[in-house]
């Protein structure tokens, strides 16, 4: 049967781009962070959910595409780092984002965090994504989103043709952290930050990292709200030595 009309246009791609926008802004007040064109950025949130709710109707870009709680979630969850960094205690994400950066993201799927964190930040982004179906929604939502400082890498990096000319790796749900080390060692440049997404009881393989030319481990832990429930989650950085 087919589902009531109202429903339908509570699910439209615009009312969950506006939802999301709402629910962004609204945690990044209690952050107390301001991003860096702050007059754009909700706007380019808004089309990044409405993009993914269009988009994942059709697609397998992530889970409740039409959920904006849930996309919500996730942006923020992406934005941790900016937010870090922008804070009273930067650490080692200290400027890792500013004008003249040049960012990797290893994996971006459904743009988590790559898209994101360059909606927020003036560092050049190359989101690495071979998928075709995902690279190309990667491509639409970043003119959506008017991001110029974003480009699409769809060939598959391997660390065999890895160049170190990138001062920040970046990698959110990943399966297997080795070859996140592998690419990260390969792309970075001398003193380069690799940072991986995680939850606290998630096992890195610490060795794994240092063989691959990553040192000086950091942890820094912080919580996301979904579904009402505190989510702890924690960033692992790096340095190339």
């Amino acid at each position: 049967m087919k589902r009531p009309r109202e429903i339908q246009t509570e699910n439209a791609p615009c009312i969950i781009g506006a939802a999301v926008r709402e629910r962004v802004i609204e945690r990044l007040v209690k952050f107390g962070y301001r991003p860096a064109e702050p007059e754009k950025f909700p706007e380019r949130i808004a089309k990044f959910a409405e993009n993914l709710a269009l988009w994942g109707a059709t697609t397998s870009l992530t889970a409740r595409p039409e959920d904006p709680a849930e996309i919500a979630f996730h942006v923020i969850d992406s934005l941790m780092p900016a937010v870090i960094a922008a804070g009273p205690e930067p650490g080692l994400l200290a400027a890792a984002f500013d004008a003249g950066r040049r960012v990797l993201d290893v994996g971006s799927g459904a743009g988590f965090p790559g898209l994101i964190l360059a909606a927020a930040t003036q560092a050049a982004f190359t989101l690495a994504e071979s998928r075709r179906k995902r690279a190309s929604f990667l491509s639409v939502a970043a003119a959506e989103m008017g991001l110029v400082n974003v480009t699409i890498e769809t060939a598959h990096i391997t660390p065999s043709r890895c160049v170190p000319e990138f001062d920040v790796v970046t990698a959110r749900a990943v399966g297997e952290p080795g070859a996140f080390y592998a690419l990260a060692g390969g792309t970075l440049r001398p003193s380069g930050l690799a940072i991986l997404y995680a939850s606290p009881s998630q096992r890195l393989s610490l060795a794994a990292a240092g063989v691959a030319g990553l040192s000086g481990y950091t942890r820094r832990l912080y919580a996301v709200e979904r579904d009402g429930v505190t989510v702890e989650r924690v960033l692992a950085i790096w340095r190339k030595s």
